[in-house]
């Protein structure tokens, strides 16, 4: 049964390599965990905002479970998200993902509709008790309108079977605040979801980091954890400024926007300039084109001389 400590580090929340028939590609998907797991990660996430997964199929979902978890034959840990605004869909597809080989669940607040405090409690605890799996919470209030307040957090740590938080608000002070309420707790871990963010977190207590950055330079990522766990100031700041020197490269397809076709369109160029995957995105996302890519690689360049990621 996996543990909070089994999530200490640097956890990539994975693409979902797709064919020209928008089917799972399962070739790439091998490809990619074997990558991730030479990088030195901790766990893979599958079917977060990186990989797509409100916009897949349930068939799809499940496809990119089995692909991951055969791929990884338990070299590392698989978390598969559940997220719905639907908590029976939630537990349904707690059940499904458990059956293809994950190892736990991630899930974010119900999304669509505004919840108390207390029915957010409600929901994560019974989640976890419904669950054949771990859950991880993943507070992302920018996708699901809903922010779970630090005394929220703090109960839902006393649940034996929930591991952890993914922190996605890009409240550092509230997080810290959560890191000290904890007071080094091995039982629930506290996990960076904001790449900018990442070397503060660190320093001040945060685990690891479930972030996107991990899906084009999955070693810098794990070198810049080693080094704010160790307490290198020094090291920390440096391969933080080398990581916020490439985080643009989410923008560069659409300028000015947050659109899925630019952040995912990003990860999955990087991914395909070092010969992973197709940057194919899910309809109706804007597709990548070759200005784009080499948009995106004029971020990319300086951390290829610098040996974190090497082009096909």
């Amino acid at each position: 049964m996996l543990e909070a400590y089994h999530l200490k580090g640097i956890v990539p929340p994975t693409t979902t390599p797709l064919t020209e028939y928008e089917t799972i590609d399962r070739d790439a998907v091998g490809r990619l965990m074997d990558w991730f797991v030479d990088a030195g990660v901790t766990a893979v996430f599958a079917l977060g905002s990186s990989g797509e997964g409100p916009g897949l199929t349930r068939e799809m979902r499940l496809e990119m479970v089995d692909a991951c978890a055969d791929a990884l034959g338990g070299r590392l840990p698989l978390l598969a998200g559940v997220s719905s605004p639907s908590f029976q869909e939630s537990v349904l597809q707690a059940g499904e993902v458990a059956e293809r080989g994950a190892d736990a669940v991630v899930a974010t607040c119900p999304y669509y509709f505004l919840y108390g405090q207390q029915q957010l409690f409600d929901y994560f605890t019974a989640l976890a008790d419904a669950s054949p799996l771990p859950l991880l919470v993943y507070d992302i209030p920018s996708r699901s309108d809903n922010e779970l307040e630090i005394d929220t957090v703090l109960r839902l740590a006393d649940d034996e079977r929930i591991v952890g938080l993914k922190d996605s608000t890009g409240n550092i002070e509230r997080g810290i605040g959560i890191v000290n309420a904890l007071g080094g707790r091995d039982d629930f871990v506290m996990m960076q979801g904001s790449e900018r963010l990442l070397a503060p977190a660190l320093l001040m207590g945060y685990q690891g980091a479930v972030m996107g950055m991990a899906n084009a330079c999955p070693k810098l990522c794990v070198a810049l954890h080693e080094a704010g766990t160790a307490g290198d100031v020094a090291r920390t700041r440096e391969l933080q400024e080398t990581l916020n020197g490439v985080f643009p490269y989410f923008f560069a397809a659409e300028p000015g926007t947050r659109n899925v076709g630019s952040i995912v369109g990003a990860m999955k160029t990087a991914q395909e300039l070092q010969g992973l995957c197709s940057r194919r995105l899910l309809f109706p996302a804007r597709p990548i084109s070759d200005g784009d890519v080499q948009r995106i690689k004029a971020y990319l360049d300086p951390i290829a001389e610098a040996g974190w990621i090497e082009y096909a």
